[in-house]
């Protein structure tokens, strides 16, 4: 077999020529041939291979630059076009293959937008390595979208590797090469889980209290910052009695199934005694639910029968008049080097503790002790029926929600009043004899304090009502015995306009079905009863007064139920009451005070966050009052000398509204006493007084704003 070499020469022209007969004559035999081309153009390179592979080359116009191919034997022709594809490839230009053997020629950082080749799932990456190829490569275990970091360092960044979600897929434009290679690295990472889950079926222990020991035990293994080969996860199931353990480790799964086997004996401890310490409820409230569950009779605190289980020895001996001393008061006499230590109440020592409020039963053969003390149930009950309670207690055993309730109670009121008139009187001829003509207009009542008639400010100008009042006064005149100013006009003129914005915010914190109150304002004294006694030589008189107290102000009664659909059922009582202004002074209008109050009760279904209005008060009114001389208060002009007028209009806006939030998380407790507690914060700095020369520096108390505290995992 004969070998045809090519050598470059020094002209251009002749090596075109020579390299384009050689190939001519080889282009449809297989006798090897020897590629040299040193510092040859792209073109003229790829005129050659097309010319022995029959490809038609479309060269982009930025493809230019020289490419250096040498071998040192013969190679067969079939190679030349892979040989060709590699030495673009270094010189940082790929050929994307399409239709009827037409090869484009591109920089490679545009060769993925071009329409390329698609290969399908088992399907070859194209006829040559060397080309540009988009592949899908579906995966059947593991996510796409965590391997393909994997996978990124693989590929060149000018070309694409991107995820679907959907389908679980990762679409990859590269080499073909390239692609196989990438396609070897999924194959090894595209596998199964090594262990999947287990279920140990338990004896003689109990699932929820084994799954408590193995968590403390494997605290580290399943933290959420171990790697997600060495986390370890149980779960109890309660109604088949079997722990359900998972790992991706198999060896760390044979591990705890082995640990799991030697904790599942029989209980060492006699009479089969255990402990059940409650994260979440009351001691006393799940005993008493057990005992309604087990059907023990009597509603008492304990049960006779209760007195010769093997409970008894650990039921308290002793009552509330025992004279044992506590360990409490027994540490402080030791302290303080008291020597009764028996006398609990003795000086230097601290009080004895309440007695402990206790529950035991027995029923079913089980007896239950609720020690409220730490929280803790104690059962003696034969395995089987102690499963059995202890999957009941672990469902009432629940972290409860709460609710945050956020009530706004919003008053506008505006009042406008207005107030003329004119008033004269003629009181000359009073005290000379004879006959005399005495008279005028009054309007108004003249006892009335303040006052606006015009005999009331002739007996006291003190008394003189609010506004532009002008008279004209001679002298004085005496009437009855009394003496009083001759005010012979009097004109009044008064405009009032009174406006209130009033807002109320109170907010509760309620746990899911309890109810909770919130009370704000002020204890007023209220006048139910006044007399005067008459005692002593002088016969003095001592006024006496009884005084009752009544609670103005804010009272809000709320308790909320959370129900299965997420929605927030409301039995809601709110009182908003106020202390009127009084129109009366002196000594006998003390205590004798008018009150505002407004009352809701409603029981009310609102989404979590939903603001709902709860009621309201639209109320409007106008009054015209006027005081007039028959026929003479009619006439056009002259008849303001004879009227009194005075309007007044009242508009009153009360809305109440309500907004709960359900608190379901220790993060969102957290966040929401954040904001309420720095916010609060915020107002205290905004009223630091400034600084006066005259006066010395004081400190404004406020709260310590410190950063938010973490929320306890």
């Amino acid at each position: 077999m004969t070998s045809t070499r090519f050598f470059p020469f020094q002209r251009r022209s002749l090596t075109v020529l020579a390299v384009a007969f050689a190939f001519a004559t080889n282009s449809f035999s297989q006798t090897p041939v020897t590629l040299n081309f040193v510092d040859a153009d792209i073109d003229v390179v790829a005129k050659a291979v097309g010319e022995l592979t029959g490809k038609t080359f479309v060269l982009d116009p930025r493809v230019k630059g020289k490419i250096n191919i040498q071998s040192a034997k013969g190679v067969a022709p079939g190679l030349a076009y892979p040989t060709f594809l590699s030495a673009l490839r270094m010189a940082g230009f790929a050929a994307v293959e399409g239709p009827g053997g037409i090869v484009r020629v591109v920089p490679e950082v545009d060769a993925k937008a071009l329409p390329t080749a698609v290969a399908g799932v088992g399907s070859a990456n194209g006829s040559y390595g060397g080309a540009i190829t988009t592949k899908v490569i579906p995966l059947t275990h593991q996510s796409a979208g965590q391997l393909v970091n994997a996978l990124r360092p693989l590929v060149a960044a000018a070309n694409a590797l991107t995820v679907y979600p959907p389908g679980n897929a990762i679409i990859i434009t590269d080499y073909g090469d390239n692609i196989r290679k990438v396609e070897a690295v999924i194959a090894r990472l595209d596998t199964p889980n090594v262990a999947a889950p287990e279920l140990v079926t338990l004896t003689h222990a109990n699932a929820m209290d084994i799954v408590a020991t193995l968590n403390r035990v494997f605290a580290e293994a399943g933290g959420a910052s171990a790697e997600s080969r060495d986390r370890l996860s149980f779960t109890a199931d309660s109604r088949s009695n079997s722990v359900i353990l998972r790992s991706e480790d198999a060896g760390r799964v044979a591990r705890a199934r082995s640990l799991i086997l030697e904790l599942d004996r029989p209980s060492g401890a006699p009479g089969n005694i255990r402990i059940v310490y409650l994260k979440h409820a009351d001691a006393a409230q799940v005993a008493q639910t057990l005992r309604r569950v087990l059907g023990a009779e009597g509603g008492g605190t304990g049960s006779a029968s209760a007195s010769g289980s093997a409970l008894s020895s650990l039921l308290p001996t002793g009552g509330p008049s025992s004279t044992q001393a506590s360990p409490l008061a027994a540490a402080t006499a030791a302290l303080t080097g008291s020597t009764n230590s028996g006398n609990t109440t003795s000086s230097g020592s601290l009080p004895s503790l309440s007695s402990n409020t206790t529950t035991a039963f027995t029923a079913a053969g089980a007896t239950v002790y609720a020690d409220s003390t730490i929280n803790a149930l104690v059962i003696s009950a034969p395995t089987a029926i102690y499963n059995n309670l202890r999957a009941v207690i672990e469902q009432l055993d629940v972290r409860r929600a709460q609710v945050f309730i956020e009530a706004l109670i919003a008053e506008v009121q505006a009042d406008r009043a207005a107030e003329f008139g004119i008033q004269w009187q003629a009181l000359d001829g009073i005290g000379r004899n004879g006959t005399q003509g005495v008279g005028g207009t009054n309007f108004g009542n003249a006892g009335a304090t303040p006052t606006s008639n015009i005999l009331g400010v002739a007996a006291n100008v003190a008394a003189v009502g609010q506004g532009l009042n002008v008279g004209l006064v001679r002298g004085a005149v005496t009437i009855a015995g009394k003496q009083i100013l001759n005010l012979g006009l009097l004109a009044r003129a008064l405009q009032s306009d009174v406006s209130a914005n009033i807002l109320s915010m109170p907010t509760l914190l309620a746990l899911d079905n309890e109810e909770a109150r919130f009370s704000g304002g002020q204890t007023v004294p209220v006048l139910t009863g006044q007399y005067a006694n008459s005692s002593g030589t002088n016969n003095a008189v001592t006024p006496f007064a009884t005084f009752d107290r009544k609670d103005v102000g804010l009272i809000l009664r709320v308790k909320p139920l959370i129900t299965e659909g997420g929605a927030i059922r409301l039995q809601l009582y709110q009182e908003v009451s106020s202390v009127a202004p009084s129109t009366t002074t002196g000594v006998d209008a003390a205590g004798l005070s008018t009150f505002n109050k407004r009352v809701l009760e409603t029981s009310v279904l609102a989404e979590d966050g939903q603001i709902v209005v709860l009621g309201g008060l639209l109320q409007e009114g106008f009054t015209n009052d006027q005081e007039k001389v028959p026929v003479l208060g009619d006439a056009p002009f002259l008849g303001n000398l004879f009227r009194y007028d005075t309007r007044k209009r009242t508009k009153t806006n009360l809305m109440i509204f309500l907004r709960p939030t359900v608190i379901r998380s220790p993060a969102q407790s957290v966040t929401l006493s954040n904001e309420r507690y720095r916010a609060l914060g915020m107002d205290q700095q905004s009223v630091n007084p400034e600084s006066r020369p005259m006066l010395p520096e004081m400190t404004n108390p406020t709260l310590p704003l410190g950063a938010p505290a973490a929320p306890r995992q």
